[in-house]
């Protein structure tokens, strides 16, 4: 709660701290989720108005690659199976080998998570955060058009159109 009034401060913040300012950018990063409607809305929302006026690339990595590439570099692990709790007794999961996934993140139990791991002989990592290094990193080095910052959700969102009716 609070991110959309807290984000902006923040990055300002930031750029003093380091001495930089927004001229200094030549793309912008964002996690892509899995996470909430609407924290996810905030995060590509500033990322998409940040870069707009500046014409600046957006690249969007989820949380699970970045974890994956973090548990790459840090130890060695090259297949493994990288999960990220979504509550309601689900768990978004990938397969990645060398940080590359295998399939996209879906949402599965965490028993079918560790079916994927057995079946890969691989070792389950949880995504409990996304590790701004790492995200930074992989953006810095791919394609922009590659990576769209679009929302991996969760699930849809708790409110309806009129009518009743769920968004897509």
């Amino acid at each position: 709660r609070g991110h959309a009034e807290r984000l902006a401060p923040m990055v300002v913040e930031l750029f003093e701290a380091a001495g930089l300012s927004a001229a200094d950018v030549d793309r912008a990063a964002v996690c892509t989720g899995p996470g909430s409607f609407t924290g996810l809305r905030v995060a590509l929302s500033f990322a998409k108005g940040f870069a707009l006026p500046r014409r600046l690339p957006i690249v969007g990595v989820d949380a699970l690659q970045v974890e994956a590439e973090r548990i790459r570099r840090d130890h060695d692990d090259h297949l493994v199976v990288v999960i990220r709790d979504v509550k309601r007794g689900e768990v978004f999961a990938a397969q990645y080998s060398n940080g590359v996934a295998l399939d996209p993140p879906r949402a599965v139990t965490a028993d079918e998570a560790q079916a994927m791991s057995d079946m890969l002989q691989a070792g389950v990592y949880e995504a409990e955060s996304c590790d701004v290094r790492v995200l930074a990193a992989i953006a810095a080095d791919v394609v922009p058009a590659d990576y769209p910052a679009e929302p991996l959700y969760a699930r849809a969102p708790d409110a309806k159109l009129p009518g009743g009716i769920t968004p897509a």
